[in-house]
């Protein structure tokens, strides 16, 4: 069976799937030839054979190939890439924004002008990168966030289409029976009931462990377990109240039902500011191996706070402090994330000069 993604990687994944690495949760996704259902490689479902198993590097590539989301495993609760991954920043910037809904009712041209190069460019980054053109993968988003809202709240079918970025009922309806082959409606007879949220919607953000929580509400001014904020998006104003469930790897996340026009950027939004797509394998064993392992055993899953409206790298952090920006010059491509950590071990001294 031919793999969507390189026969090097092929055999970590394999090896990953049968482990069900949580490590990998959102890095890559496996489809199951027999029944045409692709999967997260932390699937509890039955094992397939070797032979039966198809690698994407993305949910809309596996949607491009036939394959339609497990009803299991919900790939759309998944985390996402991180930015510093084996992909390009135009094509990892390029991801995000359309996360955001940046071709809910726009067109290519426009998101590549955006971005500073040509259409064709931009359509090339994506297909080698991610294996599939920027209307799939924005389909592919819609239809995802669409099942999530279907299955875990009970906001109305209209709702639902415009707030994963439909422009229109008949559309969803349409998109949503020849992808997944069945009608959105289908969805809600099989799932358990939500519980009921006055006024609000409740998700779940999932990341991959460990997270240090405190640590990260501490950067972002938080005092206490939760975080709560009035976010302003687009000219839609709602309170978001996040807090951590460590034990199943997700946060939950309260959202005003005046922010519901605006779900699919103030999702993005927040796993940037709260840095949920980030590798805490990768980064501790690369941060460790230069010289801060006691500093990763302290404080494991140590993230770097982002903006809610602004797309960054991980490696930049603010210059508002030239030694501690030079000090951490020695762990790129992680220096930020070097940064925080040192901050943590010296929160009230000075790092020193290089």
């Amino acid at each position: 069976m031919v793999s969507a993604v390189s026969p090097v990687h092929r055999d970590a994944y394999q090896l990953a799937v049968d482990a069900r690495d949580p490590r990998f949760d959102g890095v890559f996704f496996v489809g199951i030839t027999t029944t045409h259902v692709y999967c997260r490689p932390v699937c509890r479902s039955r094992l397939a054979y070797d032979s039966h198993r198809r690698f994407f590097d993305s949910a809309a590539a596996a949607e491009r190939a036939g394959f339609r989301p497990c009803l299991r495993c919900r790939p759309e609760l998944a985390p996402g890439r991180a930015a510093l991954d084996a992909v390009s920043q135009l094509a990892h910037e390029a991801t995000q924004r359309i996360a955001a809904g940046a071709l809910n009712g726009r067109n290519v041209a426009t998101l590549a002008r955006d971005l500073g190069v040509s259409e064709r460019h931009l359509r090339r980054a994506l297909e080698r990168e991610v294996g599939a053109s920027p209307h799939e993968l924005a389909q592919t988003h819609r239809l995802l966030l669409a099942k999530r809202l279907i299955v875990d709240t009970d906001l109305p079918m209209t709702r639902v289409a415009y707030a994963s970025g439909f422009q229109s009922l008949r559309r969803f309806n349409t998109v949503f029976r020849a992808q997944y082959r069945m009608p959105p409606s289908a969805l809600r007879r099989v799932r358990p009931a939500p519980a009921p949220a006055q006024g609000s919607l409740r998700l779940t953000l999932a990341y991959r462990p460990p997270l240090a929580w405190a640590p990260l509400l501490s950067s972002l001014g938080v005092e206490g377990p939760r975080y709560q904020r009035v976010v302003q998006i687009e000219g839609h104003t709602g309170l978001v109240i996040v807090e951590n469930s460590a034990a199943d790897s997700y946060l939950v996340v309260q959202i005003a039902d005046s922010l519901v026009p605006v779900l699919m950027p103030l999702i993005a939004g927040l796993r940037r500011v709260f840095d949920l797509d980030a590798e805490p394998a990768v980064i501790g064993a690369h941060l460790a191996e230069r010289g801060l392992a006691e500093l990763v055993r302290r404080w494991p899953g140590v993230r770097v706070p982002g903006k809610l409206d602004a797309f960054a790298s991980p490696d930049d952090f603010p210059a508002t402090d030239p030694a501690l920006q030079c000090a951490a010059e020695q762990w790129r491509p992680w220096r930020a994330y070097a940064a925080q950590l040192l901050k943590l071990m010296h929160p009230s001294k000075e790092i020193g000069s290089c």
